[in-house]
């Protein structure tokens, strides 16, 4: 068990996103102005105004972030989610210069902001989640960027404005344009046939999960595209898809997968005979190196290993949601077909699993069925795995509010963390653990299932003892889970857990746990039924424990106690139980600790 410790650099950027106030002062002018060499900016001179007239400026005016640096703390910003109009001021060209820009959240971002890029001469971008449309995003980029722009990554945003139709002339201006993701947008045809017409250098063509309905204009590059990406095309006229994709003879990498609809309702024609037609096809993509076709109906085996047989320079297989990721010359090394240099992505095995897992966060529905299947293996694995632990916390935090994807992360992750697991994994990857159950279990607080899989991973002395955590969120989310559900497993689980963190907490935490009445009334409702049926058990002893550490030096725990009736029932319990030793003690101390306070 060992954890790299964190580059300097990387800790020092970090310090820096979390010291802003300490490190910058707020200026109060309206206009950031170019350093004196950029006589080419007058226009970003104009027009570069922020909001309120401020913008944040190193205290010392000596600071000058170059490239790597100035780019790392753009991302570090964005990951903690810090970056907005203000903090991105920080990157004045005179101060600092950005050529890869990555902006993977640009949903606290308005137009003002972004007219920062108007000075920096950008090469890469990638701004997702965009607030204003792409078209303003490119009106805020200086002119050397707009002739010189080779990657443009705009997922996950809009180009129309309201109920305007999509616009995207605006990329026509990218003539150096290699690269453009559009993916998650509402693109459209209309948009392809000016990418297609208007971009002569277009390589790299990502148009997933859009609104285009026919990708013939695609032709007009056919002899140039070498990657293109279709996933989940909802829209397509799928009888136009394979014949215009048969023609690009350039095409390295080819991605057609779809979702797998989850209701029952099929359609009433299968496409499995145009996909078996698609591989079936003789002399067509030779360079292909990389091919999915995951979630297709019905691929032909015999098709598919023909296709597989005509590539040779294939690397890659996609085969999510597709029986044929089983067949036998993709599983069996002995097959004499066996290709031991095709990685195959899908849920046959555990290699196929993993590097589904890689490929796919961004997709809920491959990650719940890559989890599903996951969890299958989990029991057989003896050693510590902490590469797949890392491989399922992505999904799980990309995906917060998808049920399937949650409830089958939560049961991997307790089968990857029980028992003497935990003590050989890093307290710094059991947190993430910890800090993802925690999200589930208050976006899901009435899920019987997926409730009783976080208590079990919470359920670790290892984890309780040693991990960094947030204690006070852990114990509040772990009473609510006992006050939700009537199951002796969970409560024994759930008192176990608040029994250690109530000692763990601050007594003003302690005070707020303990003066909820519904925390109290469900505490000393387990303490009479044992009394009742005469039992002093694992859960008896945990649940008195809990109560003795929620009274200590806490005047209104101990009032909401005696108004509950506690006192008197504590008497009986004395009485029920004579002898019992750690029955009698924690009674007694918590007897005393309202005795202590005033």
């Amino acid at each position: 068990m060992y954890d790299s410790p964190c580059s300097l650099q990387d800790v020092c950027v970090d310090y820096i996103c979390e010291n802003l106030d300490h490190l910058c002062d707020r200026s109060t002018l309206n206009r950031l102005e170019p350093s004196p060499e950029d006589n080419d900016l007058e226009e970003y001179r104009v027009n570069a105004k922020f909001p309120s007239g401020v913008k944040l400026v190193f205290k010392d005016n000596e600071v000058f972030l170059h490239t790597e640096i100035a780019e790392q703390l753009l991302t570090a910003l964005c990951t903690k989610r810090k970056l907005n109009d203000i903090t991105i001021t920080l990157f004045d060209v005179r101060s600092s210069r950005l050529r890869r820009v990555c902006i993977t959240d640009a949903s606290d971002l308005t137009l003002c902001g972004l007219k920062v890029l108007k000075a920096h001469k950008i090469t890469e971008l990638e701004t997702q989640g965009l607030k204003v449309t792409v078209n303003d995003l490119i009106s805020c980029l200086g002119e050397w960027t707009l002739q010189n722009l080779r990657s443009l990554n705009v997922a996950h945003s809009a180009f129309a404005d309201g109920p305007k139709y999509c616009v995207v002339v605006a990329l026509s201006k990218l003539q150096a344009l290699q690269t453009l993701n559009v993916s998650n947008t509402d693109f459209n045809r209309h948009g392809l046939e000016i990418v297609a017409s208007d971009l002569p250098q277009l390589e790299h063509l990502d148009i997933s999960n859009t609104r285009v309905d026919d990708i013939t204009p695609l032709k007009k590059c056919r002899n140039r595209l070498k990657s293109l990406a279709m996933y989940n095309l909802k829209y397509i006229l799928v009888s136009s898809k394979e014949e215009v994709v048969i023609e690009m003879t350039e095409l390295r990498v080819l991605d057609m997968s779809e979702d797998r609809d989850n209701h029952p309702f099929e359609m009433f024609v299968s496409m499995g005979s145009k996909t078996n037609e698609f591989l079936s096809r003789e002399n067509a993509l030779e360079h292909l190196t990389s091919i999915d076709i995951s979630g297709k109906d019905e691929i032909g085996r015999r098709e598919l290993r023909g296709f597989v047989r005509r590539h040779p320079n294939l690397k890659f297989l996609g085969l999510v949601h597709s029986e044929a990721c089983y067949d036998d010359c993709f599983i069996n090394p002995r097959n004499p077909e066996y290709n031991p240099n095709l990685q195959i992505a899908g849920t046959a095995t555990e290699e196929q699993i993993i590097l589904a897992l890689r490929r796919y966060q961004d997709r809920p529905l491959y990650v719940q069925k890559c989890l599903y299947n996951l969890f299958r293996l989990t029991p057989t694995f003896i050693d510590t795995r902490v590469d797949i632990i890392k491989l399922v916390l992505p999904g799980m935090r990309q995906h917060p509010e998808a049920f399937g994807v949650q409830m089958a992360a939560t049961a991997c992750l307790y089968n990857l963390t029980k028992g003497d697991l935990a003590t050989r994994i890093h307290p710094s990857v059991l947190a993430q653990v910890v800090e993802l159950s925690l999200i589930a279990m208050e976006n899901f607080p009435n899920h019987y299932q997926l409730q009783k899989n976080t208590l079990l991973t919470l359920c670790s002395d290892r984890i309780l003892q040693d991990v960094p955590i947030q204690k006070y969120r852990c114990a509040r989310l772990v009473l609510d889970s006992l006050c939700a559900f009537e199951d002796p497993s969970m409560n024994r689980m759930s008192v176990a857990i608040c029994s250690i963190l109530a000692a763990k907490i601050s007594t003003s935490e302690t005070s707020q746990l303990g003066s909820r009445q519904q925390y109290m009334r469900k505490l000393l409702s387990l303490v009479r039924g044992k009394m009742e049926t005469r039992t002093v058990d694992i859960t008896m002893k945990f649940t008195l424990s809990a109560l003795w550490n929620l009274t200590d030096e806490s005047p209104t725990t101990c009032v909401v106690f005696l108004k509950e009736g506690g006192l008197d029932l504590f008497l009986g319990v004395l009485v029920t139980f004579p002898g019992e030793a750690t029955v009698e003690t924690k009674v007694l101390g918590l007897v005393n600790n309202i005795a202590e306070v005033p």
